[in-house]
This record gives C-alpha cells, structure tokens and sequence, in this order.
C-alpha cells in the first residue's frame, strides 16, 4: 500500500502550515455544521468486533422438527440461561418442554461417565424414532436413545442410515444426480454402483471411456454389453472416470469391475433417466470441445508454480458448448438424438417424462435469454408441440419449473409477461386457464401445491402496504385465482413453514432494526401460539444499538430506493461523519439485507467513525417489477451510480451529521466493479473519494458468459459468407472500467486473489494495466492463493480495508496494533 509522510502540525511554521492544509485533499471538504471526526475509534470497534459479540449472541430462529408427519414439532432454543428444547402441539396449541434440561445433563453424566451441566448441554440435533415415543442423539461419537415417557436414557449402536429424520428440525435430505427416473428414491450418485437400472430391473446403462453401453438381464444373466456410441471423448462425453479408486460393495462386484477394466477404462454411472415402464431412458451430453480453456498460475505450488486450467466460455464467443438430447429405445435398440433443437446454442430445463414412455416435456431457451418454450416430445414420431412460449425484449426471463397439478395434469407456470412476476394455470395442452396470482407486485417463490384442494402456497413480496417491497410473506391462494390470503401478517421478513397438514405456520420473522420472533399461526394467518424472540438483554448491557433503516429517491425523483444505516455505537450529531456506501448493483440481488444481524461486517466499520450505509438502485434487485430490474440492460457499469449520488445526497440534506465531501465506497465481485466505475466515471468521480474494490469484474467481455449476456444483453447478427450463405453470430460489447482509468480522482484500492477461478484476475490486470499508463496513483493487492473469496486471508483484507478509509477519509494512519493500545 501506498505509504503516507505525515508530519506533527506543531512542528511547522504558521505559514508553512496553512499552504499544507489548502493542498491537503481534507481541507478541501466542507466544514458542514459541526466539527468533524479525524481519527479512527479502534478501541470501539474492537469492542464490538464478531469475535466479542458471539459471546452475547444467541438463538434467532425456531427450525421445527416435525414428528411422525404430524401437526406436532420440537426444537432446541438457546438464550443466556443455556440451550432448552420445547415440543410444540400445533392442534392443542400448547408449547412443552421436551425433557428436564437439568435431569438430562445428570443423566448423560451418569451414562457417559463425563460431567455436564443444563448450561451447556452437547446436544445440538435429535431424530424422532417411528413411534415418536423416543428420539436419538449423539454425543460426541456416542449415540443415545431417550424414551420420553420413562425418562431412560441409554446407549445405543449407530444407526444405520443417519440423518433420515427430523434431525436437527431441518427438512428431509434427497439424493442429487438427476438420473434414473422412476427408481423410487435409489441414491442417483452412489459412486460404487456404475449400473444405472432400468426401473423393472431387467437392464441397465453404464458409461466407459466417454461412451454408453446397455446391458439386458434375462433370467439373472447378464448379456454382453450394446456399445450405443462411438464417437465419445473427453469434453464430448457420457461418463469417464475422473481419477480416485471408487469403492466397492463387495468382493464380486470388484471382480466384475476389473473385467469391465479389461476391455478399456473403469466404468462409471451414466446420468441417464428411465421412463416408469423401462421402455426408454433419455440423457444429455455437453460438447464443450469448442469452449476455450482459460488458466491460473499457482505460484505456492510447490516445488514448481503450476498451471491451472480450465474450460471457460466468455460474453459472445462462439465456444459456447452445444447441448445434445438423445433417447434411447430399449425394444428396438435405437438410440437417436431428439427433436427439440430450434435455436443457436439452446439450453434445456426440466426435462420430465410425461405419461410414462409416450413422451418427454422440457424448456428450450435461446442464448439471448429472452425467448423460450414449454415443448412435448412425442417419442414415436420424434416431433415437438408448443405448449407455451414467452418472449420479452431488453430484458431477461426469469424462468421457475413448471408444475403438474392433479389427474387433469393441468399445468403451473409462471411468467413476467405483465411486467411482474406471477402464476398462471393451463390445461394439459397448454390453453390458459387463468392467472392464478396478479397484480402490481411479485410471486416471488413456489412453496407448495396442494392439488386436492386446489391451493397454491408460494412467497410473495411487494404487495402489503407501507411495507419494504423486499419482504418475504407467505400466502395461500386458490387455483381459479381467488381466495388470496395472508398467512404470516406483519411489517418484516417472514421465513415461515407450513405444517404436514397445512393447518398451521412456524414464523419466523425480523427485520434488519427489529429482533428475530417466532409465532405459530393458523391457517388465516392469526397467531395461536407465541414461541420465542431472540435475547438480546446482554448485547443492549455493553453498549450495543440497532441499525436504521430509511428510503430515499432513485436519480429519477419517483421510485423508491431502501437501505440500512449504521452509525457509531458513540455517535455524536453535533459532529460530522464521512459517509460510505457497502454496494453491489445487481442485477441478481442488491447488497440492502431485509433481515437482522447483530454482527452485520458494516457494524464494525461503523465504529471507526463512519455512518455506513446500504443503498440499493434501479436494476437492481429482481424482486420488484421487471422494469425495475432490468434497468441496466445493455448498461452494464454505469446505471446503478445515479441512484448512489442522489441517494446520499437526499441522506446528507436530511442530516447534517453526514459530510457530503467525505464519501466512501466499497464492495466485492459486482460490488468492486461499481465501485471502482464510482472513481472514474464523471462526474461520479468528483463525488466519492475513496474506494476499495475487490475481486471485481472489471471487464464483464471477460467474465462468464451466462452472467453478462443474461444482464447486459446479447444480440444475434446475421451476415453472409463469401458464397452468400447466411449465418448468425452473437455480439456483445460491456462497458469495461479500464475504459475510463484515466478519470481516476481519488484514492483507490483494488485488491483480487490470483487464483480467482469465477472472476479471472485480467479484469483487474487490465485496470492497473490502464492505471498506470494514464499515470495514476492507486493502490493494489494480490492475495497470492485465494479464489474469488479470500479465505483465511479475509481477516487481512478486511484489516487493510478499514485503515484505507481511516486514512484517506479520517486522515488518521494506522500503525498496527500497538498503535491501537497506545490510543487514549
């Protein structure tokens, strides 16, 4: 980092002293209402640092543990008298304990012959037997039974299969992998199982040196395997092995793997997915051979630095992988690629068999994002049907699942077609029915459908009044698109959970200045039952307050923009304060939390004298309407900066304790690209000051491509070869920041970790690159080892950050931790 020469004002001459302070950058800022803060409060940020308030923390959510698919549920609470477990009947409302804290703690010593008290008792997650008379646990690496009604507690053998339960209160695993349909629950990615069954058994499919192979069992034998493909290699291939010994089940499979090994590579498990009467099986391969490698040098390899390679596509290049569909036909052997390709490098979604083997349902979407169809396959004749389409200009579609609801397999799907976010109903033939949902706010996620019923359950945001549009409800509504209601009422972010009945509603809600609570609801949305609210007793005894929230305008004088404040735990409003803005613009999320944090990172930023501040901006979050969100389509650096300025400007002329000469910025990834664009993009870089950017893509032509062409917007040209044969080409320019380097103003910090594998570190080589040829002062750190997340160098990076604003908005050098003992 750059170094600073500072000499004590009481040692130069009058004279001398008043030309330093005219060139001193701080003595340009305004004197505003009130005497400044100069120097950095780090005794008080270490006061209130995380690993001080984790010993004031507790419990902030109840997680239900449902017992035996029952409107019944446990779970653990922990405050400042220790960790207590509660056993709730929805039915009854009634709220019990679960077992004598005191009485387990005796008998876990007795048992385990190792004291402990309620205080701190090692139970952290428990799983209900099938009768709900008892529950396991373990302790260390001892498992235990307790039966409630007795009050035994004893030892027990491992289970078998752990985790299958209300463990934890958490919801129920599901194996990944996305092969084999129709097998019931079978575990898709078992690595010591290469066969992929057919669901009756009688055959499976296996992949070997990129290739397919399928295997018929007649009467317990096994036939020599079909080799269906040939032409498999590595970066266009069905399955190979990727190095490591797999495991074996027992001895014989291991001799029949080492056969298998005889006629070429190890087997493994093709991701292939079988029709419910084993008739066919579909499976998608990825010809990613045209996709160019990018690298990364790792120089703490050791002896030698060594090269990291990999298969990366960027914003418009024509290596952007191809993906296939082939289906294979197990009565005549066929296996042929299907009809569902219509556009260039077209991506399908949620491929579903339909009506077991006759045919297959998917998404097909086109590389610009903004057109798509709901297509069906007819197996016999390989041809496709439109069921529903959706296209959109300037923008992208959002895209959610389509569901299945009841025997009449009408069809659940949403769109944004009005501008906002919404469920709509169609027939099995894909005929609108009717919208479900509608209006001028989002149906912003599927929950549950309960198709006897006809109800729809899924969270919604923006549509209660006076609310932060950002929050999070649970509502129920009817199919036909009546009978909309409100399940968990109230200004904040709900997280609630529906019971197995439907019956009733764990809430959990909070806001970022109101403590977590928790309440049970019934099916109207009334509260029933009140279940915990986080303690926050000890935290408010050393000193501890609440942030704050606010809403200004966007640069456009009308649209709502929300954030979070935080101020010194010691603040004064007789002084002024430098202002800084923790920023990322989206357009997949905006940096504005919804819910509470009691060790929030901007908190101790705070400390050091700093109001510090959330913001958020037009094409930001995707939670309020599309307009909104895709504002800054085919505007990928600039259009989130407006909203920034004008926002801490309204902030700074509603209090006079904000020192509008004194603006800092900062943020990671999208969030340090804004950022440094907020210290060269006039007339942005007049206003903010200082800047830390990290591992920011500075140049989105050579981040990924699904990012920037999703967000920025990707257009398909059409032109002409030599012998006038017409092609399309995808073209795209993002306005990159070493573009604008040479408007650099104020102090700037970029730092990237030069093994960042999501965000290449060119993007920042290329802004120092430009930096320096323009002749600026900047500073710059490589963080040697670390990805796009600096790992056990974030303590460093977070360090460094904090004396970068201390220095260049307080004027206040750090010199390491005995500086901060020797402060007064």
């Amino acid at each position: 980092m750059r170094m600073s020469t500072k000499v004590a004002s009481w040692q130069m001459p009058t004279r001398i002293l008043t030309i330093a302070l005219m060139l001193s950058p701080l003595a340009l800022l305004s004197l505003g209402s009130g005497p400044r803060t100069n120097s950095a409060n780090w005794e008080l940020a270490a006061k209130y640092s995380n690993d001080q308030l984790r010993h004031y923390i507790y419990s902030s959510s109840v997680t239900p543990g449902w017992i035996r698919n029952q409107d019944v549920f446990w779970y653990m609470w922990r405050d400042n008298t220790g960790p207590k477990f509660y056993i709730v009947d929805c039915n009854a409302r009634k709220k019990d304990f679960l077992f004598d804290s005191a009485e387990m703690a005796m008998k876990l010593s007795e048992v385990l012959k190792k004291p402990y008290d309620a205080q701190t008792l090692p139970i952290t997650t428990l799983t209900f037997e099938e009768d709900g008379k008892s529950f396991r646990f373990r302790v260390d690496e001892q498992w235990l039974r307790y039966i409630l009604d007795t009050k035994e507690l004893y030892k027990i053998a491992p289970p078998a299969q752990q985790g299958q339960g209300q463990g934890g209160g958490g919801g129920q695993g599901r194996f990944g992998g996305g092969g084999g349909g129709g097998q019931g629950g079978q575990a898709q990615g078992q690595q010591q199982n290469f066969r992929n069954f057919s669901p009756d058994r009688r055959s499976y499919v296996y992949a070997q040196d990129h290739n397919l192979y399928f295997v018929e069992i007649v009467d317990g034998k096994e036939s020599d395997p079909i080799q269906l493909t040939k032409d498999g290699e590595q970066y266009y291939s069905f399955g190979a092995a990727t190095g490591g010994q797999q495991q074996r089940q027992d001895d014989e499979e291991q001799q029949e793997e080492q056969e298998g090994q005889e006629r070429g590579g190890r087997r493994v498990r093709a991701n292939v997915t079988w029709s419910s009467d084993s008739k066919m099986f579909y499976v998608t391969r990825m010809d990613t051979r045209d996709v160019k490698e990018l690298w990364l040098v790792n120089s703490l390899s050791e002896p030698r630095p060594t090269l990291m390679t990999y298969k990366y596509a960027m914003p418009g290049e024509e290596g952007f992988g191809i993906q296939e569909f082939w289906i294979f036909y197990r009565d005549s052997k066929d296996f042929k690629r299907a009809n569902v390709d219509k556009y260039k490098h077209q991506r399908n979604f949620d491929v579903a068999w339909y009506e077991q083997s006759k045919s297959i349902r998917l998404v097909r979407r086109d590389r610009l994002q903004r057109n798509l169809e709901f297509i069906e396959l007819d197996t016999a004749t390989n041809e496709a049907t439109v069921l529903i389409s959706e296209s959109v200009n300037d923008a992208f579609i959002e895209r959610q699942p389509p569901r299945y609801v009841g025997r009449q397999r009408d069809i659940l799907w949403y769109s944004e077609r009005t501008g906002w976010g919404h469920y709509y109903l169609y027939d099995s033939k894909g005929n609108l029915k009717n919208a479900v949902t509608s209006g001028p706010w989002r149906a912003d996620g599927f929950v549950q459908l309960d198709a006897e019923r006809g109800h729809l359950y899924f969270n919604g945001v923006g549509r209660e009044p006076g609310e932060n549009p950002y929050f999070r409800h649970l509502y129920r509504v009817n199919l036909d698109g009546t009978g909309l209601t409100l399940l968990d009422p109230g200004d904040a972010d709900h997280n609630s959970t529906l019971s197995p009945s439907r019956k009733y509603v764990v809430d959990n809600f909070s806001r970022v200045d109101l403590a977590p609570k928790a309440v049970l609801r019934d099916d109207k949305g009334n509260v029933i039952l009140e279940l915990e609210e986080m303690d926050l007793s000890r935290l408010y005894e050393i000193g501890w307050k609440m942030p704050e929230t606010f809403v200004v305008k966007a640069a456009d004088g009308v649209t709502d923009i929300y954030g979070n404040m935080w101020k010194p735990f010691d603040f004064d409003p007789k002084k002024q304060y430098p202002i800084i803005l923790h920023v990322y613009p989206g357009p997949q999320t905006e940096s504005v939390s919804s819910t509470f944090s009691a060790t929030a990172g901007n908190q101790y930023l705070a400390q050091l004298g700093f109001i510090v501040i959330q913001i958020g901006n037009r094409g930001g979050n995707p939670r309020r309407s599309n307009a909104y969100h895709s504002f800054g389509y085919y505007n990928l650096r600039d259009y989130g900066l407006p909203d920034k300025k004008r926002g801490v400007e309204e902030l700074a002329a509603r209090y006079p304790w904000i020192d509008i000469n004194r603006v800092g910025i900062y943020g990671h990834s999208g969030g340090g690209f804004m950022t440094a664009a907020a210290l060269l993009m006039p007339p942005y870089n007049e206003f903010f000051k200082v800047g830390v950017s990290s591992a920011g893509n500075h140049d989105n032509n050579v981040y990924n491509a699904n990012w920037s062409e999703q967000h920025h917007g990707l257009k398909e040209v059409e032109y002409f070869d030599s012998e006038g044969k017409k092609h399309t080409r995808f073209e795209i320019k993002v306005p990159a920041n070493h573009e604008i380097a040479a408007n650099l103003k104020g102090h700037m910090l970029l730092v990237h970790g030069d093994m960042d594998n999501n965000v290449h570190p060119a993007g920042t080589i290329r802004l120092v690159n430009a930096l320096i040829r323009a002749n600026k002062r900047f500073d710059f750190m490589l963080l040697p080892g670390q990805a796009h997340g600096f790992g056990n160098m974030t303590g460093y990076f977070n360090q460094m950050m904090y004396e970068y604003f201390a220095e260049h908005l307080l004027g206040d050098y750090y010199r390491g931790k005995a500086d901060i003992n020797d402060k007064k």
